[in-house]
């Protein structure tokens, strides 16, 4: 770099905890679950997300899990729950652009990302939230095919969302990616090997 410390660190994934939160038990759950990553164990309840949900996206900063979205019935909320000490989720005052379920969760080092989803018909939307000032997603980009049930991942680049399904039960091998660093719509840059939804 320049001296000057403006470079961050670069930081994939968990090297302490996961965590996972929300779901169907039966009914809608709040519960936010955390394990440990250097030792094999039972998860602890850590906290509770601010509404029982299901079906929502997950993404995390270097400090934060969020867990956005989710039906009960579909909400666009944004929670916010601490890594460094455990307690309950805060809804962060911002709210995704469209209230919808199943959908895909992606993080970039800057930013969280949603993609497709149910909202009663299946949506094609990548929204992004800011992970250093609270607020509002905004849509910044469209999936290829509008689906739900789709799975996230991430590279240090680009997110992908790949899978899913319509409410006509067509399924999809569809693996979409978009970019981190401009906002814009996802490229088909491939296929899974089995059309399927909630992978």
């Amino acid at each position: 770099g320049d001296g000057a410390g403006n470079i961050e660190p670069y930081s994939f994934g968990g090297t302490q905890y996961g965590y996972t939160s929300g779901g169907t038990a039966p009914g809608t759950s709040n519960v936010i679950d955390k394990f440990s990553l250097s030792s094999d164990g039972d998860a602890t309840d850590v906290g509770n997300l601010t509404i029982d949900r299901l079906g929502p996206a997950g993404q995390y900063s270097t400090t934060h899990g969020y867990t956005s979205g989710g039906y009960n019935p579909a909400h666009d909320l944004i929670d916010k729950f601490s890594f460094s000490s455990d307690g309950d989720a805060s809804d962060i005052g911002g709210d995704l652009t469209v209230a919808r379920y199943y959908i895909a969760g992606q993080s970039s080092t800057t930013h969280g990302y949603a993609s497709g989803g149910h909202t009663g018909s299946a949506s094609n939307v990548i929204d992004k939230f800011s992970f250093s000032s609270d607020g509002d997603a905004s849509d910044v980009g469209n999936l290829t095919v509008s689906r739900y049930g789709v799975a996230g991942q991430i590279s240090s680049t680009h997110g992908y969302t790949s899978g899913g399904r319509e409410p006509s039960a067509t399924y999809y091998v569809t693996i979409d990616k978009f970019s981190f660093s401009s906002d814009g719509d996802a490229t088909d840059v491939g296929d899974i090997t089995l059309a399927r939804a909630t992978p």
